[in-house]
Parts: C-alpha cells; sequence; structure tokens
C-alpha cells in the first residue's frame, strides 16, 4: 500500500484500575490485601496444612499478572480518510483470528475468536488520517506485516560490491587513514 505509513509499534499505558489508581498501585494494594486474606481464608479451611504449602502457591498465583504482555500501539497514517481503510483493517484481522465486537462512529473493537484462558482483543480509535491500534505486540506486528503485503516482506535483494582484487598494504593503509582522520576529527573537536 502506497500511501500507508506504519509507525513504530511503542508501548501502550495500560488503562488505569479501580477509582483511578494507578496499574502499580492497584497491583500493590491486591498484593498488600489479598494475599493475607486468601492465606488466612485457605489457613481456615485446612488447619493442618503446612503454612508452605499455602503461602507458596498463593504467591505464584500472584505473579501470573506481571508476567502478561504489556499492551502496544501502531498508528497506521494515510493520505486520504482514514474510515476508507476500515474493510483492509477488517480482512487483515479477520485472517489473524479477530472478529469485530463493537463498532462507533471512530471506535472499533476487535476481540479474538480462538479459545483460551484469556481473551485478547485490540481497540482501534479512528482519527481523519490516522488509524491508531491498541493490542498485543506480537499481534500488531502481524497486524502490520498483513497490512503492509507480501510486496513489502519480500524486499528485492541489493547486490553487494565485494572487491577482492585489494591487496593487504591497500587495506592496512586505509585502516591507517581512517585512523588518523577519527584523531584529527577528535582533536578538531577538543
Amino acid at each position: 500500500m502506497k500511501s500507508v505509513m506504519f509507525s513504530e509499534i511503542v508501548g501502550a499505558p495500560r488503562g488505569a484500575g479501580p477509582r483511578r489508581l494507578s496499574p502499580l498501585a492497584a497491583y500493590g494494594l491486591t498484593l498488600a490485601l489479598g494475599t493475607p486474606l486468601l492465606v488466612l481464608a485457605l489457613r481456615l479451611l485446612d488447619p493442618g496444612a503446612p503454612l508452605a504449602c499455602i503461602v507458596l502457591p498463593v504467591l505464584a498465583g500472584l505473579a501470573l499478572p506481571l508476567c502478561t504482555p504489556a499492551p502496544g500501539r501502531l498508528d497506521v497514517s494515510t493520505r486520504f480518510d482514514a474510515r476508507h481503510l476500515r474493510a483492509t483493517l477488517d480482512s487483515a484481522l479477520a485472517d489473524l483470528g479477530y472478529a469485530q465486537v463493537c463498532a462507533g462512529p471512530d471506535r472499533i473493537r476487535y476481540a479474538s475468536t480462538a479459545r483460551g484462558w484469556r481473551t485478547r482483543s485490540l481497540s482501534v480509535r479512528i482519527q481523519p488520517h490516522v488509524l491508531e491500534v491498541v493490542g498485543p505486540i506480537p499481534t500488531l506486528r502481524a497486524l502490520q506485516a498483513a497490512l503492509a503485503g507480501p510486496a513489502a516482506s519480500t524486499a528485492p535483494a541489493v547486490p553487494a560490491t565485494c572487491r577482492t582484487d585489494l591487496s593487504s598494504r591497500e587495506t592496512v593503509a586505509a585502516a591507517i587513514q581512517i585512523s588518523d582522520n577519527a584523531e584529527r576529527v577528535a582533536g578538531m573537536a577538543e
């Protein structure tokens, strides 16, 4: 697609937690209050169980949210109205296994059709000349490759010009000249 440019995929800020807390503060609050309560509840359930058999699985379970991939953001810029890319975006995401869940005039939400323990979703915000896609970074990379098309993924091979007819003296002389030039430039910078 000649009239489409892609931004770098960057990390997107996670959504705010309950009552406008930052995600780190919400996780810390959950860790500080939830862990002791869960340990006490499990201890009351089975008082004969060793404390290590209760605490270690609880701590392992609390570490799982730290392993989730951070969401990323990809901006797809175009010279014309970004709404015209909607059909292309729908077909590319359908090929990746996503289906449209809800849509508005300037927002679209997609969810993965694959079954799993966690639902993967993408959020698309439509601006006049930009589609802002927020979702898992591996999915954004696959979407970028799908939208770029097969021509972008198979770049033509550039013939390498390799000179093997240089003697070792010429190679050493060139290296010395480069070294001398670097020293002169360093001297001028001081």
